[in-house]
């Protein structure tokens, strides 16, 4: 059923047509009464039968609203009402002189309100019942079968037949020709209508479409009225920034990006991106990359787009240092080889002739300080072949909680650990593919590294949990794969790390401390990436440090 054509439509206008009803009755009761008061000639007329339609077509009204909320087949009801309008028309034509009558276009007035309320065919209806009840009447007062006492006007002179039919076959073409082009009206309105009702309804789905697109597009997208007033903000830019669009809603954009809008800087340029910091709610810091477009003058003067490229610089950062490992590694193991011989040679040459010669204390203690010293070397070009090039070992199946359990016993004994209290928060059996020896060396640097940044005051807490992530995957038909990863966290209450330093911690030959040689971390982090892991860390000064160690799970991992 099309909208225009059901209950509620039909029945709105039906409404309309009974209250225009109600009110024709009125005026025309006023106009009659005002005219037999004031015009005395015809004060003497009998107007009681108008004054009885009038009453009959208000009682009528009455009957047709109690019945109005009970009526199911609104169509008929109608029907109903246009056949009783038209006799109720017919009785006032004749009581108002029959052929003489003027009031024939009351019959149009219905005849239109059928083609309203049921388009054309009721028209035509409302038509042809106007014909017949309007030649009835002509024909039966014509032959004087009605009686001349219920009219309030009549001649003595009886009409000719010719005037008759001439009349009544003018009122038939008038009644038709009337519902015709009142049908075709509606008929080209409602087309009309319908057509705008689809442009409306594609509009509202292609706006809507638009609205879910803006929603869901990954990049953040807020407009600005022409006073830099924020006056959308989409789903992306809530997820980055942490505020919603009713917290900024027709704020200025400084509140939001404080010393974004500069004359000086290249915001004024369209097309030009460039990058600001943000600082969420929690602290946390982020890389925004933001590009501003001109839009329409109003509530979108300006739309500005950004992206948070933080996980994009982490990025960058890692590609750089892989770089820099792989140039540097390539150049320095070749080195360490060269310099890796001469100390053998020297360490054993020292070794022999202090077995031979007799030397006094003095010559003793220098050889002494020469043979350790070039293990120290030898131990330095050990680790630093390892963080160039980490050995290829073999790699099995392991229970990390293990070993890492014992790593923390023999570190717990060690002298390093002197002062401090390490607590072990490790759940479960969790188990990786990897080398347990290279593993070790990872939370035994991390070990050390927390215990000296206590200085034999403090706490070291290894506490593990599992995650999931999801790959790309043409296994899972080119969809999203769930995978289980282990992290084990190495967290300490010392003094943190200086924000300045944090990006370049995992640098070789980089330390925070006076003393050391800058390869523990560089070591930690080349070994989990070779296992395919990486490493987090998280750092507030004066509150401790936080490195996560994330590797892939291997097969079943057991919570209890």
């Amino acid at each position: 059923m099309k909208k225009d054509d059901s209950p509620v439509a039909l029945k709105a206008r039906l409404l309309k047509i009974m209250v225009l009803r109600v009110v024709l009755a009125l005026t025309f009761l006023g106009a009659t009464t005002w005219i037999q008061v004031t015009e005395y000639s015809l004060s003497r007329l009998n107007f009681y039968p108008l004054y009885t339609i009038v009453v009959i077509i208000s009682l009528f009204t009455i009957i047709y609203a109690r019945l109005l909320g009970r009526v199911s087949n609104f169509v008929r009801f109608i029907y109903i009402q246009v056949t009783v309008d038209i006799a109720l028309v017919t009785a006032i034509v004749y009581v108002t002189g029959g052929i003489a009558s003027y009031l024939q276009i009351l019959y149009l007035l219905v005849i239109i309100g059928a083609t309203i309320l049921l388009s054309r065919r009721g028209g035509l209806y409302a038509a042809a019942a106007a014909s017949i009840f309007y030649g009835v009447m002509l024909d039966l007062d014509f032959y004087g079968v009605l009686p001349r006492g219920y009219k309030v006007f009549w001649s003595f002179m009886k009409p000719q037949w010719e005037d008759v039919l001439t009349t009544l076959s003018t009122n038939i073409l008038a009644f038709f020709t009337v519902a015709y082009l009142i049908g075709y009206l509606a008929e080209k309105k409602k087309v009309a209508e319908q057509r705008l009702e689809e442009k409306e309804t594609d509009y509202e789905r292609l706006t809507q479409l638009n609205r879910n697109i803006v929603e869901n597009i990954s990049s953040g997208i807020m407009t600005l009225d022409p006073l830099g007033r924020i006056t959308s903000f989409n789903k992306a830019a809530t997820d980055i920034t942490g505020y919603a669009l009713s917290d900024v809603y027709y704020k200025s954009i400084d509140a939001l990006f404080p010393d974004l809008i500069d004359k000086e800087t290249e915001f004024n340029r369209e097309g030009v991106r460039f990058e600001k910091a943000f600082s969420v709610n929690d602290g946390t810091e982020l890389h925004l990359g933001f590009s501003v477009s001109e839009g329409e003058a109003g509530e979108a003067a300006r739309i500005i787009t950004f992206q948070d490229l933080t996980q994009f610089k982490g990025m960058e950062e890692e590609l750089r240092r892989v770089e820099k490992l792989k140039a540097l590694g390539e150049l320095s193991i070749g080195i360490a080889h060269e310099v890796r011989n001469p100390l053998a040679s020297i360490s054993g040459s020292i070794q022999v002739l202090k077995s031979e010669l007799s030397l006094d204390e003095t010559d003793t203690r220098l050889m002494d300080i020469v043979v350790r010293e070039t293990d120290r070397l030898n131990t330095l070009i050990t680790d630093f072949l390892l963080f160039a090039r980490p050995a290829k070992e073999v790699r099995e199946r392991l229970n990390v909680t293990e070993l890492v359990t014992e790593k923390i016993d023999i570190f717990s004994n060690s002298t390093e650990s002197s002062g401090i209290d390490i607590i072990n928060r490790l759940e479960g059996r969790l188990f990786i593919e990897a080398n347990s020896k290279q593993i070790g060396q990872v939370f035994w640097n991390l070990f050390l590294n927390a215990a000296q940044a206590l200085n034999g005051s403090g706490s070291i807490t290894v506490s593990s949990v599992v995650s999931t992530y999801s790959v790309d995957s043409a296994a899972a038909g080119g969809g999203a794969e769930l995978l289980s990863r282990v992290e084990i966290t190495v967290a300490d209450t010392g003094p943190g790390i200086d924000p300045a330093k944090l990006p370049r911690i995992f640098d070789p030959f980089f330390s925070t401390k006076d003393f050391g040689t800058g390869l523990g971390l560089a070591i930690v982090h080349r070994i989990v990436e070779s296992h395919g892991g990486r490493v987090e860390v998280k750092s507030v000064e004066g509150a401790g440090t936080e490195f996560k160690v994330l590797l892939p799970a291997e097969g079943v991992v057991a919570l209890n």
